[in-house]
Parts: C-alpha cells; structure tokens; sequence
C-alpha cells in the first residue's frame, strides 16, 4: 500500500460505519429473536459481510488506478496509419 493510499482512510472509515449500523441491526435482531436457528444464520452473515468489506476494502485500495472510468479507442484501425 502506498502512502497516498493510506492517506485517505474516508473509504475505509465509511465501509467501517456501514459494518457498524448493520451489526447493530443484527445484533438488536439476534438478541430480540429466541429463534436457535435464524440467531445461527443472521451470525454467520455478519461476519460473511464483515469478511467480504474487508476484502473489497483492501482490493479497492490496491487497485484504486484500475477502477474508474472505460476508455475505448474509437480510432479505425485503417485511420491509425494517417
């Protein structure tokens, strides 16, 4: 990671809120439930989206020069020699 990546942590602080208010949801479900097996389940996506977060976050910083916009040369290739 280099030090412009790390010097814009918006992306991963707001990833960060995003896990937050989910697990807070899930949590406030899971304690409200009495459900063995829906408890089992919201558990195990929590930590699914909480793995997966992690992941797009590191990928995405990265790979932040190979996300953006398409470019596509629209020249011909027989225009190409003019």
């Amino acid at each position: 990671m280099s030090a412009e990546q790390r010097a814009n942590p918006a992306p991963l602080i707001g990833g960060g809120i995003v896990i937050a208010a989910i697990a807070v949801m899930l949590g406030i479900e899971f304690f409200d439930s009495g459900n063995i097996g829906w408890d089992v389940f919201l558990g195990l996506f929590l930590v699914g989206v909480a793995i997966a977060a992690v992941m797009l976050g590191r990928f995405f910083l990265t790979h932040s020069a190979e996300i953006g916009e398409a470019r596509f040369d629209t020249v011909q290739p027989e225009e190409s020699g003019r």
